[in-house]
């Protein structure tokens, strides 16, 4: 019985030493790492100027360019502004509660 409490309490600190190591091993030092921001910085700028040379002559085209039409549009947006709404309405309606204070010492 005392061995298998031994054994039990060496399994424990050896699974909290190995986590503990495991959690430590991935923190790299701050010039070592890299960020999604400057992987793809400049992406943009070079996209541009590519599409600009596969066509120069882009600013020829007067055609209205192909989307939503003007309902699709409205409906959109007015959905992501009450998305917002709702979501201000949970925030107050969850964290407003009254808290009585006792007055007796």
């Amino acid at each position: 019985m005392k061995m298998l409490k031994g054994n039990i309490i060496l399994i424990v600190v050896l699974t909290v030493f190995s986590v503990s190591l495991w959690g430590c091993a991935g923190n790299l030092p701050e010039a070592q790492r890299v960020d999604y921001l400057n992987m793809n910085f400049g992406k943009s700028f070079e996209s541009a100027q590519n599409n600009q040379i596969l066509n120069p002559d882009a600013d020829q085209n007067l055609e209205p360019v192909v989307g939503l039409d003007g309902q699709a549009a409205e409906y959109g947006v007015n959905k992501y502004k009450k998305s917002f709404e709702k979501e201000q309405e949970v925030k107050t309606s969850a964290s407003t509660f009254d808290i009585m204070e006792s007055t007796s010492n």
